[in-house]
């Protein structure tokens, strides 16, 4: 069962949010002070803190820099009133999930649980990830990975805005957050906006920020995450998803630096780095009129192409041997290495789903293993069918159409014409005309 805390002296606050939080399926601990909330939240580690900003012994910022120092993950909500929310907008920059404004509604804790637990669902996506940015930030093989990475880490040093594509899974908001690690901005808030998860209006309030009774249910102000991100790097995901009326908003914003809360004529100046991705063709979009062409042109100054699993097929034995690491860690499982059946089968298949599937079919993998090695029984039967698939496709391949797929295999797995040449058992010249024969890169 999930856990939260609720941290405030008002005895209405505590009671109204606990029976909120309990319908919602949380196990829900309280405190009416700083110090026993400390206490508390490094016992019961809860992964949702509902911190008041006024408490009898400490006041909340103190509270919530005691929590953060704690390194226990966990996503706190502060409680303000609302005289008080340039302090809610502090604590935020300092480490808390978002702000609470009094009164509230069912509605907005509902909304608030689930922004953390899509965030927390993303945060553990880049630990996995992580573990693999160890060794020169992404381990892989693929020759094409190593100068898209290069390549993002130069363009971390500018202000540029990039736009990062890609495939579902295939990290493209991973990279987004390399990219803010590797550049000056690193100490500053990193903020994530998900375009395809609100409605046009609630988008439009969630970036851009709103004032008291804009529309209906705009109760208090409410602070953009444009503002939040001042000095640091707002990532806009999916943002092929983003309503024409906001792209128009965000295209000013891009072209002056300055934007407007809804229902308030105030410009509001901030320096935020944007980087943007999407899994669709924003080129289509444009001819179709879904997307704004000049809106495409801001975003795209520098584009990063991030290729799919399948076709950095020497970077799937490594990755799903350090995912069947962390997993059988994890779970604390006597699994400690894949066998050569199910190697075979990784290269076989599609993976669609790219690296977030990977990551999936591992850890179920690991959880139903029973012994030391990761059998065919342990995977998804759509995975293990589509050997035989492609086994009886692969037989009607030409000779051609063989020797090109083995180069190109080879080529992929070295980091040098001198080396692919000696492994394939050919001259480099040889070599350099079946590249431009088969038009390999």
């Amino acid at each position: 069962m999930k856990n939260a805390l609720i941290i405030d002296d008002d005895k209405n606050i505590l009671t109204t949010l606990e029976i909120y939080l309990e319908e919602l399926g949380f196990s829900v601990q309280t405190a009416i002070t700083g110090s026993e909330g400390v206490e508390k939240f490094i016992k019961q580690k809860p992964e949702m803190v509902f911190l008041d900003m006024k408490l009898p012994d400490l006041n909340g910022l103190e509270v919530l820099k005691k929590i953060m120092e704690t390194d226990i993950p966990t996503n706190v909500i502060i409680i303000t009133a609302y005289a008080a929310i340039d302090t809610a907008v502090k604590a935020i920059k300092q480490g808390a999930f978002e702000y609470l404004p009094k009164p509230f509604t069912p509605a907005q804790i509902d909304h608030l649980v689930g922004m953390v637990e899509k965030v927390r669902s993303l945060e553990a996506e880049i630990r996995s990830l992580k573990g693999i940015v160890q060794e020169g930030e992404l381990t892989t093989r693929s020759r094409k990975m190593h100068a898209l990475l290069n390549m993002a880490r130069q363009v971390a040093e500018t202000n540029a805005a990039i736009l990062i594509t890609g495939e579902s899974g295939t990290g493209k908001g991973l990279l987004a957050r390399l990219i803010h690690d590797w550049s000056s901005r690193a100490g500053k808030p990193f903020i994530t906006v998900d375009c395809a998860v609100l409605q046009e209006n609630l988008l439009e309030s969630d970036l851009f920020g709103h004032k008291k009774g804009a529309f209906t249910g705009a109760l208090q102000d409410k602070v953009g995450k444009l503002n939040l991100a001042d000095g640091g790097s707002v990532f806009l995901d999916e943002i092929s998803e983003m309503a024409p009326a906001i792209q128009a908003k965000f295209l000013r914003f891009l072209q002056y630096k300055e934007f407007e809360r809804v229902g308030d004529p105030t410009n509001i100046r901030v320096d935020v780095r944007v980087i943007t991705a999407t899994n669709r063709n924003l080129e289509e979009l444009v001819q179709i009129g879904a997307f704004r062409q000049d809106l495409l042109f801001r975003l795209n100054v520098v584009e990063i192409d991030l290729p799919p699993l399948r076709d950095r097929p020497e970077d799937i034995d490594i990755l799903a041997d350090q995912y069947l690491q962390r997993f059988s860690k994890l779970y604390k499982k006597p699994v400690q290495e894949i066998s050569a059946d199910v190697l075979q089968v990784f290269q076989h298949y599609s993976w669609p789903g790219n690296v977030r599937e990977l990551v999936n079919v591992i850890e179920r993998g690991t959880i139903l293993c029973r012994g030391k090695q990761l059998l065919l029984a342990d995977l998804p039967a759509h995975i293990v069918d589509c050997k035989i698939k492609n086994s009886s496709q692969s037989e009607l391949q030409n000779l051609v159409e063989l020797e090109k797929t083995h180069i190109q295999r080879v080529l992929a797995s070295t980091t040098s014409m001198e080396e692919a040449a000696r492994i394939l058992g050919i001259d480099p010249a040889t070599l350099w005309r079946k590249r431009k024969k088969y038009h390999l890169d």
